[in-house]
């Protein structure tokens, strides 16, 4: 078996001389054949072995004792041994993750950090090919689209602020039962977790009773069909994904933290290409594949044939919502606890007449001074210099949000418009409507600055202007 893993590794480039790598070990079976594997491994490839153990406070003595065992492995081999304590239960609870959750996300930030203290480059992880059925059918369970059927990857990058690294999974090429007759031919023990056994889990559910029925009553044979068919989705799904990038590359804008794609083009497109598209502005948004199902990509499909204004909420507070040519994509970052999503305003800000106002929220500059009118001289055009009769503003001047009875006066004989009606008008995206500042005179609004750029015909200067109101908003970095 050896010999398969090691040309397993070949086939993937797993290994390369010199690695420096981080090995999660339990105790449990999978764990100790892969400490074994690549211990005998070491020497031929010069590699620098770090076992991490991580006791999740759950199981009591039995945790405390795989603890102790993986400890006395580590010091017969000689190997660098780190182990580390977590309360997962308390952590699950805090986080609202069920406890399975918690504690892989704990494993995963404690092997990277280990990488990072350790200078290491991998993480190697007992993942066997039992497992990759596992998550294949669980992937199926739960509605995953093409690639969540396509299993666990043999090697994988994982960005962190200090570099790349790379998690291998040595053991997917194998089964648990070849694991087992490993460990018997080499005299290695092993530690049984029990929790493992039990039905507590969604995972373990699929372990002990839907493959072991299947292996059983119908095929026994069941796993390696399952990782064959897995392994021709992949090489489908690696395609796909090639067409897919090259029409999201052509289609999909972005503006700020949005992405935009137009409803006439994308409905052009194959309903495949349409589904990839979506979802890779999914995964983006959500620096994640996890929890994004097939039914979110068919939910914003829908939103094409909806009228303007609809909009759908997705996992991770990403909110697609159809406009007039598009759909935008984008992440509320507040909610409410009925589930409605709230904005942050800005608190309003009375501006210094003449003066200086420093807008931090939008790193933005007010700059505002009086100037005296003299007759016939042209009033500039620019999006970030604005002219207002001073004599006719009523109150005083603030920068803010919008507010319950705006209005904007849209001509000389007096006519006004909702403000809500006004950005519905200009076609003002809602996600923008709440953040944009405006310039006010209680509630009569005297600038629009951005997109709209907008003055109210109510300050505008006539040749009976005696005093100019001047504003020019710039970015702070200018």
């Amino acid at each position: 078996m050896l010999r398969k893993i090691e040309e397993y590794m070949k086939q993937n480039h797993i290994l390369s001389k010199g690695d420096r790598i981080v090995l999660g070990v339990s105790g449990g079976a999978d764990s100790v054949c892969l400490l074994h594997v690549l211990y005998r491994l070491a020497p031929e490839y010069g590699l620098h072995l770090i076992v991490v153990h991580i006791n999740h406070g759950i199981r009591g003595e039995e945790a405390d004792r795989d603890e102790a065992f993986v400890r006395e492995i580590c010091n017969q081999w000689k190997l660098e041994f780190r182990s580390f304590h977590f309360d997962v239960i308390e952590i699950a609870k805090k986080e609202r993750l069920s406890e399975e959750e918690a504690g892989r996300n704990i494993r995963y930030q404690t092997f990277i950090k280990v990488c990072k203290d350790e200078k290491c480059n991998k993480i190697a992880i007992a993942h066997n090919k039992d497992d990759n059925a596992e998550t294949i059918l669980f992937h199926l369970f739960r509605g995953s689209g093409i690639k969540g059927l396509t299993g666990i990857d043999s090697n994988r990058l994982i960005e962190a602020k200090f570099g790349e690294i790379t998690l291998i999974r040595p053991l997917l090429c194998v089964k648990r039962n070849e694991i087992e007759d490993y460990l018997d031919k080499n005299k290695l023990v092993y530690q049984i977790d029990k929790t493992n056994l039990t039905l507590d889990y969604s995972r373990n559910k699929i372990r002990n009773k839907v493959l072991s029925y299947v292996t059983q009553e119908i095929n026994a044979n069941a796993v390696e069909h399952i990782d064959h068919a897995a392994s021709q989705l992949k090489e489908i799904n690696a395609f796909l994904e090639k067409c897919i990038g090259d029409r999201y590359k052509a289609l999909v804008r972005t503006e700020e933290a949005s992405y935009l794609i137009n409803v006439d083009n994308l409905i052009q497109e194959d309903i495949v290409i349409q589904k990839g598209i979506i979802y890779g502005i999914l995964e983006r948004l959500a620096r994640s594949r996890k929890d994004l199902e097939a039914k979110h990509v068919q939910e914003v499909l829908n939103l094409l044939e909806k009228q303007v204004g609809r909009r759908i909420e997705l996992p991770y507070q990403i909110v697609a919502e159809r406009q007039y040519k598009d759909i935008i994509f984008y992440k509320q970052p507040n909610r409410s606890v009925e589930g409605a999503f709230l904005y942050e305003k800005m608190e309003p800000m009375v501006i210094n007449i003449p003066g200086r106002q420093v807008i931090r929220e939008y790193q933005k500059i007010l700059d505002v001074e009086i100037i005296e009118n003299k007759k016939n001289e042209p009033i500039p055009k620019s999006s970030c210099i604005k002219w207002f009769d001073y004599d006719k503003i009523e109150n005083t001047v603030v920068v803010r949000n919008r507010s319950e009875g705006d209005y904007i006066q849209i001509d000389r004989l007096g006519g006004r418009k909702k403000i809500k009606d006004f950005f519905i008008d200009i076609k003002l995206p809602r996600k923008d409507r709440d953040k944009q500042i405006l310039i006010a005179d209680g509630n009569h609004i005297m600038w629009i600055p951005g997109k709209a750029d907008r003055i109210s015909e109510g300050y505008k200067v006539s040749n009976d202007t005696k005093k100019i109101l001047l504003m020019k908003l710039i970015d702070m970095e200018d």
